[in-house]
């Protein structure tokens, strides 16, 4: 069964943190991210500082494929 609505891999993610992380697995850079969430930059990378750490996941690429549900 495709799991592409599968929202399982947001469980423990703040509202702010789970649209972060879907821009980002959606290969949009952190100031594209920024801009269109009406934060900083910096902001930004703290949340997806916080998105790897509760999802135990290293860097972007692991993150597309968790939010993508292909891993």
């Amino acid at each position: 069964a495709p799991q592409a609505a599968d929202t399982n891999w947001a469980i423990g993610l703040t509202q702010r943190e789970r649209q972060v992380a879907v821009l980002a697995a959606n290969g949009a850079s952190n100031q594209a991210i920024a801009t269109d969430c009406g934060i900083s930059e910096r902001t930004v990378k703290a949340h997806l500082t916080a998105v790897f750490e509760k999802l135990n996941l290293t860097d972007r690429l692991q993150l597309a494929l968790r939010v993508h549900g292909i891993h």
